[in-house]
């Protein structure tokens, strides 16, 4: 499968550069959105193949026993009781703010230099996708590049990382094509002969990144990145960093642009778009539990028919009842702040095959002391027992709840209370 989509972009590398040989001058598409487009589809392909080829090379380098390579993963599972399920990221709403005294002299001056931009996404060889183009000429919202397109990546782990990159291309109208420039015999860099340079400079020794069968390599340049984590869900700012300069644009600047876009680059110099997860855990269970309840003053133990569903433990009197009655209560395992669900202390709770789980939530007017629950500052504090008429059921019960707890607090720590 690899080795196909290899060939696949290879096809759109060649079919992109020769389309890219046509635009010599403005009759044949110099300078018009078609190029873009073209130098866009030429960059995507060829770091698409960079990735599939590094990736095939490394499944070549494990061999058959490549599975044997990785035992670090299975030690760390044996230590660890559960660990969070994989889940779906999903990107959307990016928008790219340019700097105020760019966007005034655009309006100003409506035919001068276009800068087109794309967003690429990279989440491993097989994930990576980018937005279509804006240009500063076309695609300004205000103050702001926006790009509609809405992103999903699938079956992704918690310690998953996303590589966002805007890429610029900068396209001149030559107004006056017979005229010859003055010759400019100061050898100093600045950062309009730098650009000059990064774009002018090739080494012909140097095998294109593109393949044997490349005709050219595309003009877009990363102006800026960011590397998306699950810390960053929740926020809708990033600046945009690491900028990879090559040896000799490095050596030129000495440094200075390294953690930010360039100098002459439009763009205000952050990316704002909103992040999204979703647990792909299903963990569902239903059953008998007792569970212990205040009933005017005093403890008792009743059966319920419990579902586990979703965040919620709900309980009702009678099976029957789950389809045709609301629940008589639920435990929302968001307000959990037990670290994990463990058997009850027999010190207190000498009723078999029973474990505890402990739950908060904001006081109310009418909240009453009781023998589960307690009211702490402005929280109210829930002891809740519940039992199950085996070991084997609790441990069944106990492993499910943890597994949720898990996902909870791992793919959305901002919506649950933090462990005690």
């Amino acid at each position: 499968i690899l080795t196909n989509e290899l060939n696949l972009q290879q096809t759109v590398i060649h079919q992109a550069s020769q389309a890219l040989n046509c635009c010599t001058d403005e009759e044949h598409g110099k300078g018009s959105q078609v190029e873009a487009e073209a130098e866009r589809l030429l960059l995507i392909a060829t770091e698409r193949r960079e990735a599939l080829k590094a990736e095939l090379d490394h499944l070549k380098g494990e061999g058959p026993a490549g599975h044997k390579k990785a035992p670090m993963g299975s030690k760390a599972a044996e230590h660890t009781s559960a660990s969070a399920s994989k889940g779906s990221i999903t990107l959307q709403e990016l928008r790219l703010p340019l700097k105020a005294d760019f966007v005034c002299s655009t309006a100003n001056k409506p035919d001068s230099t276009k800068h087109s931009f794309f967003i690429m996404i990279r989440a491993g060889a097989e994930n990576t996708v980018a937005t279509p183009l804006a240009s500063t000429h076309t695609g300004i919202s205000g103050d702001t590049l926006t790009f509609t397109t809405k992103f999903t990546i699938s079956d992704v782990s918690s310690d998953f990382e996303i590589d966002i990159e805007v890429y610029c291309l900068v396209q001149k109208r030559e107004l006056f094509p017979d005229k010859k420039k003055k010759p400019n015999k100061s050898k100093a860099i600045t950062p309009k002969r730098f650009l000059a340079i990064t774009k002018t400079a090739q080494t012909p020794v140097m095998a294109s990144p593109g393949g044997p069968s490349a005709v050219r390599t595309s003009n877009f340049v990363l102006v800026g990145s960011h590397k998306l984590t699950l810390s960053s869900i929740g926020k809708n700012q990033f600046p945009l960093e690491k900028i990879m300069y090559e040896a000799n644009e490095r050596e030129l600047l000495s440094g200075m642009f390294h953690t930010k876009v360039p100098f002459l680059c439009p763009l205000e110099g952050h990316i704002y778009l909103k992040m999204q997860c979703e647990v792909g855990s299903k963990v569902e269970e239903r059953g008998f539990l007792t569970m212990f309840e205040d009933v005017s003053g005093f403890g008792a133990w009743h059966r319920r028919w419990c579902v586990l569903s979703g965040y919620c433990i709900s309980y009702w009197t009678y099976p029957d009842d789950e389809k045709r009655k609301s629940p008589n209560g639920r435990i929302n395992l968001a307000n959990c702040t037990s670290k994990k669900v463990e058997p009850a202390n027999r010190e207190f709770c000498a009723r078999p095959n029973t474990f505890e789980l402990i739950t908060v939530r904001p006081q109310r007017d009418d909240d009453k002391e009781t023998l589960v629950s307690q009211c702490r500052n402005t929280m109210c504090v829930t002891k809740n027992w519940l039992s199950a008429d085996t070991k084997e059921e609790r441990n069944l019960w106990m492993r499910k709840l943890n597994q949720i707890l898990v996902d909870l607090r791992m793919w959305q720590p901002d919506s649950c209370y933090r462990p005690l």
